[in-house]
């Protein structure tokens, strides 16, 4: 039996359906929705066990005759609002499975963290595995929550527990629900927000994620971690990419930094109105400025003839499935219009 934190999100969901694709017996914990992110054709075959990262005996019990675990549930924010949750699910969750694992005698586990473990200390533009932790300015509460995360698992290898950590960049690809932060550099393109910064940045197909972890699960790899990252690019190159694969005019303005300033400024008011999150925090406008280049060298090695799809073909993809879903919610939004107008009429 498999089970997998985190199935509901962007990366879990996608890991969900290749695993039942593949005929795999697979528990998911859950604490609100499940078809949020999952097919009702994957769902269907999945054992749901409500349970929290934070409730130490629910989580032994749903590791009752699991083998191999996949820890993907975490939160992402740049918000300052978000930091006890991030504290509360990366750093304090992760360390009640790994003992809970090493308590029920798990197998392996392979633990989804985040190139932003890896730090970006002042000055290092050129990361790669065997980079360490450094205090900076440059790194953000998640970041470091993740780090944090990271070491529980260390701890635990430590310990006796058979574990590998992934390290993916920025995540691309189609969702299904299309309101999680990586289809938000879709969303935002396409609701023409016009600001670019001359950072460069690491990105990756979710698929591709999805794949390295499927095979160093079933590998006999442990106590390694690996970057998972398939092209760096400027975040102009990937605004423009993206612009074109929606078919919309490429009005692309340098945000000097100076303006970044002003904009997160502009977007924490507009959110304190709208409250909805702003698109821009204090903190990506201050990460969107490095340039941080990722080597992908070492999974390559451990896994000869693993290939990362280009970044150019994933968008392309991705902003197709994401304009279909347009295209039907366009649909749906004109036939409840002449729904209403036709009551109205009667």
């Amino acid at each position: 039996m498999i089970l997998v934190t985190g199935g509901t999100g962007f990366l879990g969901s996608r890991l969900l359906q290749e695993l039942v694709g593949s005929g795999k017996e697979v528990r998911c914990l859950y604490r609100k929705s499940i078809l949020k992110n999952v097919p009702v054709e994957t769902a269907k075959y999945i054992d749901w066990q409500e349970a929290d990262l934070l409730d130490v005996v629910s989580l032994e019990e749903v590791l009752s005759g699991v083998d191999r675990v996949y820890h993907c549930a975490g939160v992402v924010s740049f918000d300052p609002g978000n930091r006890k949750e991030m504290q509360a699910v990366n750093v304090t969750g992760t360390t009640n499975l790994v003992n809970a694992c090493i308590a029920k005698g798990v197998d392996k586990l392979v633990h989804v963290s985040s190139v932003a473990a890896l730090g970006r200390a002042a000055g290092r533009t050129a990361i790669d595995e065997s980079c360490r932790w450094e205090d900076s300015r440059n790194n953000t509460a998640y970041a470091l929550t993740k780090h944090l995360g990271e070491m529980e698992v260390w701890r635990g290898i430590g310990e006796g527990l058979k574990a590998v950590i992934v390290n993916p960049s920025i995540l691309i690809g189609s969702s299904q629900s299309w309101d999680d932060a990586s289809a938000g550099l879709i969303r935002n393109v396409y609701d023409e927000f016009p600001w670019y910064t001359k950072g460069v940045n690491g990105f990756v197909n979710v698929q591709d994620v999805t794949r390295a972890m499927i095979v160093l699960m079933e590998g006999d790899v442990t106590a390694e971690r690996f970057i998972l990252n398939g092209n760096n690019w400027s975040y102009q190159q990937l605004f423009a990419t993206i612009h074109h694969h929606l078919g919309k005019e490429n009005r692309q303005k340098y945000a000097a930094p100076w303006m970044g300033e002003i904009i997160w400024r502009l977007e924490r008011l507009q959110s304190l109105m709208t409250r909805r999150p702003p698109r821009v925090t204090r903190e990506m406008a201050k990460t969107a400025r490095l340039k941080v280049y990722y080597d992908h060298s070492k999974i390559k090695r451990f896994l000869p003839g693993f290939e990362f799809t280009s970044l150019e073909k994933t968008i392309a993809e991705t902003c197709s499935a994401f304009l279909q879903y347009k295209e039907k919610q366009n649909r749906q939004d004109e036939s409840a219009t002449k729904t209403v107008q036709h009551i109205d009429s009667a």
